[in-house]
């Protein structure tokens, strides 16, 4: 057992033996590159070998585990040693006997959870579990849903700010407060959503054409023109148009910010679009992006042009990346997207300096 010595003077060290770990590669990569990869909780750099890699392809590379210290025996109070395989604060374990379980990463090992290096599938795979999967029946008729669902998975208000464990929202709150924006954002998004087609519908002014039109004779004119409206058609038809184009940004707003953040969380490189930083265009290097969220996170060409024409394929990528559906059951209607979820499920091995856009091809 390796523990940490926290007041008891410092215990001898042991080096542990190097292993061999299969890696996938996160992109398609020359001879010489390297990235970071994650395996049994340690980062660590991979240099790819002599003749490359291709996107996907699984290969053997060397690790050496950081030094250990040895187990130092501390009397414990023999309540605190029940507590700690209770329901307390020390009981907060998966697998038994006190291990908790490890993420998959693009270092393959043992244990689950959500792939680190690459998306756990291709963007075209929407229809992966069946046609009639919650996640591709919000994907396709309720977006806005799914992607508030994601959101709350990522802890992420409905501004697209990211929320930190510790962090307080505000400067008036009590400094050991924690940030719980994100646990409302599925409810506004949705309030949002609502809202927007009830204007809509409110709003609608439809346009009459004269049955005798013919486009090709000039003398022929739309029997109901913008200028022979009314003035309150005319109000309602400004609103109309100005709801559905302020509705459509936000949407693509939140995609852009949300698809960023998952790259930058899970160090998932951008592999196509990259020409346009070749031409110099808002930007010249992938690892910064064209531009930061106002929460700092790089946002690549990638995320802006998947965000504007794959928007059923990008979230629905999102959502299958977050939860793996064949462990947890797939809902429509809560704020998840799935039952028995954890708050703290998306961000194992994440907060502790593990992901936050190290593997990223340099």
């Amino acid at each position: 057992m390796a523990v940490k010595n926290t007041g008891y003077g410092t215990a001898a060290s042991a080096s542990p033996a190097p292993t061999n770990v299969q890696v996938i590669a996160p992109a398609t990569l020359k001879a010489g590159y390297t990235f970071d990869a994650m395996y049994d909780g340690v980062t660590f750099t991979v240099v790819v070998p002599d003749g490359g890699v291709i996107k996907g392809q699984r290969f053997i590379v060397p690790f050496t585990p950081p030094p250990i210290a040895d187990a130092i025996a501390v009397a414990v109070p023999e309540a605190t040693a029940v507590g700690s395989s209770g329901n307390g604060k020390g009981g907060n374990t998966k697998n038994g006997a006190g291990s908790t379980r490890q993420r998959s990463s693009s270092a393959t090992g043992d244990g689950g959870g959500i792939p680190t290096g690459i998306w756990r599938d291709a963007l075209c795979d929407c229809c992966r579990y069946g046609p009639f999967h919650p996640h591709f029946l919000n994907s396709l008729c309720f977006k806005p849903c799914l992607i508030g669902q994601i959101m709350t998975r990522m802890k992420m208000t409905w501004l697209g700010q990211r929320t930190y464990k510790g962090r307080i929202a505000n400067v008036y709150d009590n400094p050991e407060t924690e940030d719980v924006r994100w646990k409302d954002t599925f409810r506004n998004i949705v309030m949002i959503t609502v809202a927007y087609y009830v204007i809509q519908s409110v709003t609608s002014t439809p346009m009459d054409v004269d049955i005798d039109y013919d486009p090709t004779d000039p003398n022929s004119s739309i029997k109901n023109t913008f200028d022979q409206m009314s003035q309150s058609d005319k109000i309602k038809y400004y609103i109309n148009q100005s709801t559905s184009a302020l509705f459509g940004l936000y949407i693509l707003y939140l995609l852009i910010t949300l698809r960023a953040t998952l790259r930058h969380v899970y160090n998932i490189p951008e592999e196509s679009c990259l020409c346009c930083y070749q031409m110099g265009v808002c930007g010249n290097n992938p690892r910064n992006g064209i531009c930061k969220s106002w929460t700092g996170v790089p946002i690549g060409w990638e995320d802006i042009c998947c965000a504007f024409w794959c928007q059923l394929c990008i979230v629905a990528q999102m959502a299958r990346h977050t939860v793996d559906y064949e462990e947890k059951k797939a809902v429509c209607c809560n704020d998840v997207g799935v039952e028995d979820w954890e708050e703290d499920e998306a961000f194992e091995g994440v907060e502790d300096g593990v992901g936050e856009g190290s593997v990223l091809v340099v």
